[in-house]
């Protein structure tokens, strides 16, 4: 990981990443909510802000959520032995954007705060054209001023540190699915 930040094109295994958008697209697709701002009492819902819904990925009753969290303990595993991270389980949820959606520049953390200390995003577009836009911006650099566009391809994963990178999402023109997942 260089500058805070690794994109990954093709890490989410393809099976994997195939499952899961057999499983949103389902009768059993997650139930999505509009997505909010803030944690727990803090949270509030401002359109002018964030557009997105999102739904909690669940282990326990879906097949499809239960191999992504093995996929993502794999990889916990993997980056805390060969980066020394002492990252703790994820916790994730999908994130759907209809045509126009977008989430504007934020943090998933502060300094100070040990809840979230690496972000990542797997994409699950299949066919993702560039004039479907909805890419992730990644804002890095010494004044986190250099622009890096991420498209939103079927198995890309973008890691970034919580606490160091700015990003967004640009409005998309057709539906778009992620998921993203924070390491403690």
């Amino acid at each position: 990981m260089s500058y805070g930040y690794s994109i990954q094109p093709n890490l989410l295994p393809e099976s994997l990443a195939n499952q899961l958008v057999l499983h949103i697209h389902s009768d059993k697709a997650p139930t999505y909510k509009p997505a909010g701002i803030g944690r727990q009492k803090t949270q509030q819902h401002n359109p002018e802000i964030r557009r997105d819904k999102t739904a909690w990925t669940d282990q326990e009753r879906c097949r499809a959520d239960h191999d992504w969290h093995l996929w993502s303990e794999r990889l916990r595993h993997h980056l805390n032995r060969e980066l020394l991270l002492g990252l703790s389980p994820i916790e994730s949820h999908y994130a759907c954007y209809q045509k126009g959606d977008f989430y504007s520049k934020h943090m998933d953390a502060f300094h100070g705060q040990s809840n979230r200390r690496l972000s990542l995003v797997a994409f699950l577009n299949p066919r993702w054209q560039s004039e479907n836009a909805g890419q992730l911006v990644l804002y890095t650099g010494v004044d986190n001023t250099t622009r890096v566009q991420v498209s939103p391809m079927l198995g890309t994963v973008a890691f970034f540190m919580s606490t160091e990178i700015p990003h967004e999402v640009l409005p998309t023109t057709c539906t778009r699915h992620s998921i993203a997942g924070w390491y403690g």
